[in-house]
């Protein structure tokens, strides 16, 4: 078991405080999560297709998709598919 101190919790708890009042972004809201995300699948798909050495921005790309996705609560074989899906 281990014991915090209350001054190490009171200045955590500060930490915190200061950070977010310092800080201007918002959170992301569903539709802006969702319309990135479909975004993403795109762009992926369209460096799948490129003749490009594009390596990099492909695991980039797969990364932000799949953190995206399990944002919106999706399970990762859910993401794996959506991302191989032709997009219209």
């Amino acid at each position: 078991m281990i014991i915090t101190d209350v001054k190490t919790v009171d200045a955590a708890e500060d930490m915190i405080r200061r950070h977010a009042s310092n800080r201007p972004e918002k959170p992301r809201s569903v539709q802006e999560i969702s319309a990135r995300y479909q975004q993403a699948i795109k762009q992926y798909q369209m460096l799948m297709r490129s003749q490009n050495d594009n390596r990099e921005q492909r695991v980039m790309l797969y990364s932000e998709i799949k953190a995206l996705g399990w944002c919106l609560g999706r399970d990762e074989h859910k993401i794996v598919q959506e991302i191989n899906l032709p997009q219209r």
